[in-house]
């Protein structure tokens, strides 16, 4: 049915045809998917799912090195120098798994965001020892300022094409780089850091009622320091914002935004120091002056 327009009028509204819509089905079906996935707390999704993952891999883990105490009598380098397609398999995995713990321990210790520090002065260096200068507009991708682009390809770019040097003339700012891990990651390190893979890996019949409780002991260990040191920054953060806000209520505020009144201030023209100081001249000219004027009244 039409639309009413405000005057009175039809507004015809010309609807997409049957196949207009089936061409635009998937785009529409992405651009929401997209928007979904913008407007989802992956933050919460992120710490959620890091428990899973971690119990499932270091199960996976103990299972793997289970199977190795089925595989038949040990592997002797000498003696029985052949092992069977069951261990190989089960190695295989094993160091897959330790590999993967190691890319993602690789990726904590480099994961770093920018900041441009456009409004600090040049000639003061930040106190940081993640800060370095970089000129304005230069020409660095995006994939080059993350891992594992930071690393390896973009120096090696670098060294193999000519690069520009430094133009002192040119327009520089202060760049800081801090670290920011995602929490999924950060999680999964703590609970699979590579060090308790080797500690998985070496387990037996004969030692896993130490090993174990080691691998358990070094997971919450590392936990419970992040989530200390997590608090810590929320803490210092909290007091300084406290600090910055009774500064200002005490001091700024009172100065920026002060009452003022309009008074008037009544004052007598016949004060009495006035005839003392007055000059004896004057004071018969006046009075010659009041004089003429009462004789002409």
């Amino acid at each position: 049915m039409p639309e009413q327009s405000g005057t009175g009028g039809t507004r015809i509204i010309r609807s997409r045809t049957i196949w207009e819509r089936i061409k635009s089905w998937p785009m529409d079906r992405i651009n929401r998917f997209e928007e979904d996935f913008n407007t989802k707390d992956w933050d919460e999704w992120s710490q959620a799912s890091s428990w899973f993952a971690a119990i499932g891999l270091n199960t996976l883990s103990i299972v793997l090195r289970i199977g190795h105490w089925f595989d038949g009598p040990k592997y002797d380098p000498i003696l029985n120098p052949f092992r069977s397609s069951l261990a190989v398999w089960l190695s295989f995995c094993e160091w897959t798994l330790f590999s993967l713990s190691m890319v993602n321990a690789i990726y904590v210790y480099l994961s770093t965001k920018n900041y441009h520090l456009f409004e600090h002065r040049l000639n003061d260096r930040p106190k940081s020892n993640n800060v370095q200068m970089q000129e304005v507009g230069e020409p660095i991708p995006a994939w080059a300022e993350r891992y594992p682009g930071r690393i390896f390809s973009y120096p090696l770019l670098q060294v193999i094409f000519e690069h520009p040097g430094f133009d002192p003339n040119s327009e520089c700012v202060w760049v800081i780089t801090m670290w920011c891990p995602s929490s999924f990651c950060l999680d999964l390190f703590c609970y699979y850091s590579p060090a308790q893979v080797l500690i998985l890996n070496y387990l037996t019949g004969e030692n896993y009622f130490y090993l174990l409780p080691a691998a358990v002991i070094i997971g919450i260990q590392l936990k419970v320091l992040v989530k200390l040191y997590q608090s810590l920054i929320k803490d210092r953060q909290i007091i300084f914002d406290e600090v910055y806000n009774e500064y200002t209520e005490k001091f700024v505020n009172p100065n920026c935004f002060v009452h003022k009144y309009e008074v008037g201030i009544q004052t007598d023209v016949n004060r009495p120091w006035d005839k003392i100081n007055i000059n004896p001249r004057l004071k018969q000219k006046q009075k010659s002056k009041k004089e003429i004027m009462d004789k002409n009244i």
